[in-house]
């Protein structure tokens, strides 16, 4: 399967081209599968979201039970099984992926984003959330990470690196929820 430019089907390697199915596979999904935009046309709704509270396309978050924009809502599969790293998962990932309407549901992409995380880490919704806003926390510059572990009441002598301001930030973000 490899040439003399050690590459594997024309990628760089088999990872690149995998990512290269995957991402094909979730356009196609995301653009043309009717089943998807029919899931779409049943749970939109107006909302009072547009200018002085007109009325636009949008919909509940099935998660928070916020009401959004139709461009801040994604639909999500239910019961995911989306892991296409060798040719031979390729079937199962299409089975997964291109399912009923049953297996979806209306997200806003905050939840969404978390609910993914929270999948793919074996966390709770809580933890994943809080995992989320200190990996947000640690982009901060240090002194502004200081200054709000200060105020949170979270700073003492011991927190001395990143990676302790980061653990207290989600200490911190976890007696939030």
């Amino acid at each position: 399967m490899t040439n003399e430019n050690n590459s594997y089907r024309g990628f760089k390697s088999k990872s690149a081209f995998m990512s290269f199915i995957r991402s094909g596979l979730r356009r196609m999904w995301g653009r043309q599968y009717l089943p998807k935009r029919e899931f779409i046309a049943q749970n939109r709704r107006r909302v009072a979201l547009g200018r002085n509270g007109a009325l636009i396309w949008g919909g509940v978050c099935e998660h928070c039970q916020g009401e959004y924009k139709a461009t801040e809502m994604e639909v999500d599969h239910i019961k995911s099984n989306h892991k296409l790293t060798e040719i031979e998962d390729i079937s199962s990932y299409c089975d997964s992926l291109f399912c009923p309407l049953d297996n979806m549901r209306y997200l806003c992409k905050p939840c969404h984003k978390i609910i993914t995380y929270a999948d793919r880490h074996n966390l709770t919704f809580k933890e994943a959330r809080a995992e989320k806003q200190a990996i947000a926390f640690s982009k901060l510059p240090p002194k502004k990470q200081n200054a709000m572990l200060e105020v949170w009441g979270e700073m003492d002598d011991n927190i001395t690196n990143a990676k302790k301001r980061r653990n207290a930030a989600r200490t911190h973000y976890l007696k939030q929820i």
